[in-house]
């Protein structure tokens, strides 16, 4: 039997054991607020020193980042927050989070469609992406039980914008029917017949798939609808286009290894035909001038010293196509002077041409027609006559041609001297005067049904002088005439030899003594002009 003062003492441990919990649970509580405060305070230092390091971040960065972190969570919470009972197109997006409900959405309309031309294959790509994020912020935002469908019609855009793409590599503007080159047995030019082009129809092509979407088959294979363009000009038609718009003739000398060089030259030019977009090299189209490939050793300048070179006279060719080029309103993109004043054409109006296999000076254009064009180069009773053969590039009346003047001269370098001791030894006597360097400058002349309406400064050429022979005797000893007699004529015999190559030679290779060779940047079109008896045309006929 328990006493009441058993009673009051088991009352009172009761309440020590109840009073030391809650003593225990303080020092519990007490601990976790000391530990979250040393935690509190590790962060703001840690937060301070990296603003420490960071001083150049602004209020604005400082705010952006906190709203971007903000934002994070709130997406996250989003992404993780289930829906309640919700179905979009019969598929169950109930429990779900945002992540999951997308794919379970992409995997309802899974796509694996391709379009086709022609066996050449576009994959295209789903439209759908986009349009499921749309709708899923709108459910999300609501969180709302319900049924949603998704607007298969909005996919038509995105479809579109891929089917420009895919066209863009497919469609082919039409071919017209053009010059493509010459039957030399039977003298004649060969055209093509042209090809169609072809214009995807985009607006067929994209109803044609909206269809398979609307039907939801995505995993089919499409033919784009394309249309046949026809060229503008057929091969009869294009004929009758073609013309000689630019021809030019000079006349060569009786040397046989120059004329040998000359018709392997022109040989190379014949019938050569230059596409639209095309570059055309003088010295890529007859190649590196050697003995191998039947050049011949003539007369020629090297850096102002004559000498016997392979392919001497090819210079001359180059000069008349140049004067036809720019006749037929080409522009030339490369063009250089000889080193001495040439005999063959204008001053001014010449184009030297130099090859070593690799480089060189060139003569070059560019076809920047939309038909191709044609060389026609003939060389016979040694005259050279090279035509441009295209559809023309200037307007009905309108011709170009090329005025050049001399407009400085310099003195001849320091004569040459040759010993003769039946000359007194204080007797000096010319015996070929030397000849004066000269800069000529080349206009550009535009005319119109006759009458000049435009005069451009077109480019300046440079040419050396030419040291003359004089005769003396620095020996102090005088032989009689008759003695020197046979001498004298033997040597005046092989003068007269070497003065007759030198007449008939062309200076191919160097380098203007005044400035250096140019580049030509522009130019302009066909015509005619008559300038100290040397005639230059432009007219139709092949």
């Amino acid at each position: 039997m328990r006493h009441r003062g058993d009673e009051g003492r088991e009352k009172i441990r009761k309440q020590d054991k109840m009073g030391t919990r809650r003593s225990l649970a303080r020092k519990r509580f007490a601990m976790q607020a000391l530990l979250f405060g040393v935690i509190f305070m590790g962060l703001a230092v840690f937060v301070r020193a990296s603003v420490s390091r960071n001083k150049k971040k602004t209020d604005v960065t400082v705010t952006s980042t906190i709203q971007q972190s903000v934002k994070t969570v709130v997406e996250t919470e989003t992404i993780r927050e289930p829906l309640k009972e919700v179905k979009v197109d019969g598929v169950s997006l109930t429990g779900l989070n945002k992540k999951e409900a997308k794919e379970a959405l992409l995997n309802n309309y899974s796509w694996n469609m391709r379009l086709n031309y022609k066996e050449q294959p576009f994959l295209l790509s789903s439209p759908f992406s986009g349009m499921i994020d749309t709708l899923l912020e709108e459910i999300y935002s609501k969180n709302e039980a319900g049924e949603y469908t998704l607007n298969l019609a909005d996919a038509k855009e995105n479809i579109r914008t891929q089917v420009k793409e895919a066209a863009s590599k497919w469609n082919r503007k039409p071919l017209n029917a053009q010059l493509t080159g010459r039957d030399r047995d039977n003298n004649k030019w060969i055209y093509s017949d042209g090809e169609n082009g072809i214009k995807i129809d985009e607006d067929k092509t994209v109803e044609k798939i909206m269809n398979l979407v609307n039907q939801k088959k995505f995993e089919e294979e499409v033919e784009a609808e394309a249309l046949q363009q026809p060229p503008n000009l057929t091969a009869s038609q294009v004929k009758e286009k073609y013309q000689v718009i630019g021809t030019f003739e000079t006349v060569a000398t009786n040397n046989e290894n120059r004329n040998n060089n000359i018709k392997l030259a022109v040989n190379a030019l014949d019938g050569l035909v230059i596409f639209p977009g095309e570059a055309f090299s003088f010295n890529e189209t007859t190649g590196n001038r050697t003995i191998d490939r039947g050049y011949k050793p003539a007369g020629a300048y090297r850096n102002g010293e004559f000498v016997e070179e392979p392919g001497g006279g090819v210079c001359q060719v180059s000069s008349t196509l140049y004067n036809a080029i720019i006749l037929a309103g080409i522009a030339t993109t490369e063009r250089h002077p000889h080193s001495f004043e040439p005999s063959y054409v204008i001053p001014g109006e010449d184009a030297m041409v130099s090859y070593d296999g690799y480089s060189g000076p060139d003569l070059r254009f560019v076809n920047n027609n939309t038909t191709s064009m044609a060389i026609r180069a003939v060389f016979k009773d040694k005259k050279i006559s090279i035509s441009i053969v295209a559809i023309p590039i200037l307007e009905k009346g309108t011709t170009i041609s090329m005025r050049s003047e001399k407009v400085k001269e310099y003195d001849p370098p320091k004569p040459n001297y040759e010993e003769d001791q039946t000359l007194q030894p204080d007797q000096e006597v010319v015996v070929t005067p030397g000849v004066k360097g000269s800069t000529w400058k080349t206009y550009l002349i535009t005319s119109k049904d006759g009458a000049v309406i435009k005069e451009v400064y077109f480019h300046s050429s440079n040419y050396k002088g030419k040291p003359g022979l004089v005769k003396r005797n620095t020996t102090g000893v005088v032989k009689p005439s008759e003695t020197k007699k046979a001498e004298t004529k033997a040597a005046e015999t092989k003068r007269e030899a070497e003065n007759k190559t030198i007449q008939e030679t062309e200076q191919i290779i160097e380098t203007p003594p005044f400035v250096e060779a140019e580049t030509e940047k522009a130019m302009g079109p066909g015509g005619t002009e008559a300038t100290e008896g040397r005639e230059k045309s432009a007219g139709p006929g092949v």
